[in-house]
């Protein structure tokens, strides 16, 4: 390895001196060293791991098919879409009053087949529990079929948002799991799971979910091809499973429509409330929110072998306010289909501010050679996610799902491979920092002169101008493909013209919203999942100016004002009907 006794050549302008070379080194040793202690000193997942709430800061959601129309090319299904940015000034500055659009992205939401999983005990066999209530922690295992229960819940979430015609459907099919009334004569061959006393649907929901093969299935049908949801998953053939349930024996009528994603969401939570598991519930839903992550790295799906469940004190109370409502559903479910996102947001953790590109290797080669490998080795992934839970604790949910399907080992090997791109989006989303292109860093630039008192900037400097500048992404429409800076400076005078204009404008990037590529009509703008706290500020801002905005208009002066998304409603709603909706509805 170069820095073990290698001198770069007085003349190399890009490799970084020994005294650099070993600096950085240093501080990541001793960064990580110290993550590790605190990880390894824990028995238990750090609270952050359940908050998916973590993952929401005007994060969009998947949009309705009367809304946004889906396109079809090969064997995908997809959505488009782009972000858009505003450019403040801490001066008069043209630039200010332009938005800067991405490029648009696709959104797969349909591929030509769902995934297949497979039971094992390589990944999660022991359910340690989340801080700060370990002891109140869920003895046994059944993640595996939380997990199943999630893809159905999540697949046909997106089924019922986008249903175009009939065809589009969840359909049960002819394999299901054995179920067997309690006290019967229960078969040598399988795994059984008690599901409690539960009616003929629910039971014949288990039956499909926990069934060897494929117990349902949920398309779209779009030109004469079916497509699966990115997160419908099944147990391979070969996975055998029985269910018990309490209450008599006997011969019921056939179930044939399977529940909506509310009703099977309603059954995942009797199974949880059954066996004191709503914190296996959560960390179920975390790891289902990664399986398209899977299907876009090639990594088979692994879930962990399923042990009985005993009685603990009940959790309910303490863990079921992590749940996910129904309406964050297709939030998460967005974030999880948006090209990079998810690696982003997890490879995010690895990042530091303040090491330049030229030092990438020595900042990553304690983490990625000396300190994962054995990890992963010994199973210890519970440490693994307390290390990167203490680095970026909005990412932890993400590194929980990885873990429990078994991702998590292929994480290391495609960040000593290649470079993961940014995703400046979900830098805000998940409130995370990934780059050194991240909107945090874009701020007043420090000018400094030379000997001869000629301007000079920092080229990370230049290069997030030059980002910031073209607003219709035509020469820099995506970010650098490293996450980290360039080093050195640069002459202002011989920069580019846009960087030269706007060097002493003070600019900053800030994030206005999601937008949806429709088809012969005006895109759909989406500003995502807002905090409660903004949305009441929201609503009394808009109750407040609709007091003169019925009576008296609004002023020619004001109009950008009123055209903010907090009081663009207004001017979308003028009738007396609508207006009469807006102040019933919005007053608290």
């Amino acid at each position: 390895m170069r820095w073990k006794g290698f001198s770069s050549p007085p003349d190399d302008l890009l490799r970084p001196s020994k005294r650099q070379s070993l600096k950085i080194l240093t501080h990541s040793r001793q960064t990580w060293a110290a993550l590790l202690s605190v990880a390894r000193s824990s028995t238990h997942l750090p609270q952050s791991c359940s908050n998916t709430s973590n993952l929401l800061h005007q994060t969009p959601s998947i949009p309705d098919e009367q809304s946004v129309e889906d396109v079809v090319e090969g064997t995908v299904l997809f959505l488009e879409g782009y972000s858009q940015w505003t450019i403040s000034s801490s001066v008069s500055c043209d630039l200010t009053s332009k938005p800067k659009t991405s490029p648009r992205q696709r959104i797969n939401i349909g591929g030509a087949n769902p995934a297949f999983c497979n039971i094992s005990d390589e990944f999660f066999p022991e359910w340690v529990g989340f801080e700060p209530v370990p002891t109140c922690a869920s003895r046994g295992n059944y993640i595996f079929a939380l997990v199943l229960g999630w893809s159905y819940i999540l697949s046909t979430r997106l089924i019922e948002l986008r249903k175009r015609a009939e065809e589009d459907a969840v359909i049960y099919t002819d394999k299901r799991a054995a179920w067997h009334c309690n006290g019967s004569a229960l078969p040598c061959e399988g795994f059984t799971i008690p599901i409690g006393n539960v009616d003929t649907n629910e039971r014949r929901w288990w039956a499909a979910i926990l069934a060897g093969g494929c117990g349902w299935q949920a398309t779209l049908n779009r030109s004469g091809n079916a497509y699966c949801p990115p997160w419908a998953c099944h147990l391979n053939q070969r996975e055998r499973f029985n269910i018990r349930y309490e209450g008599t024996p006997h011969l019921s009528p056939d179930v044939s429509h399977p529940p909506s994603s509310t009703e099977a969401q309603q059954y995942l939570c009797n199974f949880a409330k059954l066996h004191d598991a709503y914190d296996q519930l959560i960390a179920a839903f975390v790891a289902s929110l990664t399986i398209p992550s899977h299907l876009r790295f090639g990594a088979p799906v692994t879930l962990p072998k399923p042990k009985p469940m005993t009685s603990t004190e009940t959790l309910g109370s303490k863990w079921s306010i992590y749940t996910p409502s129904a309406d964050q559903l297709p939030h998460l479910m967005a974030l999880t289909c948006i090209p990079n996102a998810v690696l982003s947001c997890m490879s995010g953790c690895f990042w530091e501010p303040g090491v330049h590109c030229n030092v990438a290797g020595e900042w990553l080669h304690p983490i990625l050679t000396e300190i994962l490998p054995p990890l992963i080795r010994e199973k210890k992934y519970e440490v693994i996610i307390g290390i990167m839970s203490a680095r970026r604790p909005s990412s932890a949910p993400l590194w929980l799902g990885s873990a429990i399907t078994g991702m998590l080992p292929r994480i290391p090997s495609i960040l000593s491979n290649f470079m993961p791109p940014s995703c400046l989006e979900a830098t805000v989303w998940t409130d995370c920092r990934q780059s050194f292109m991240d909107p945090a860093f874009h701020e007043e630039l420090p000018i400094s002169h030379t000997a001869r008192l000629e301007n000079v900037i920092r080229r990370e400097d230049e290069f997030r101008l030059l980002y910031l500048t073209d607003v219709e992404s035509e020469s820099y429409g995506t970010p650098p493909l490293s996450p980290y800076p360039p080093f050195g400076l640069v002459k202002l005078d011989e920069t580019a013209i846009e960087v030269r204009l706007h060097a002493f404008c003070g600019h900053r990037l800030d994030y206005s919203n999601w937008v949806w590529r429709r088809q012969n009509r005006p895109d759909l703008t989406d500003y995502g999942k807002v905090p409660p706290c903004e949305r009441l500020s929201e609503i009394a801002t808009r109750n407040i100016f609709s007091w003169t905005f019925f009576s008296d208009g609004v002023r020619l002066d004001e109009l950008p004002m009123w055209e903010h998304e907090w009081l663009s409603f207004l001017l979308d709603h003028e009738s007396d009907e609508e207006n009469a909706l807006v102040t019933s509805g919005e007053v608290i």
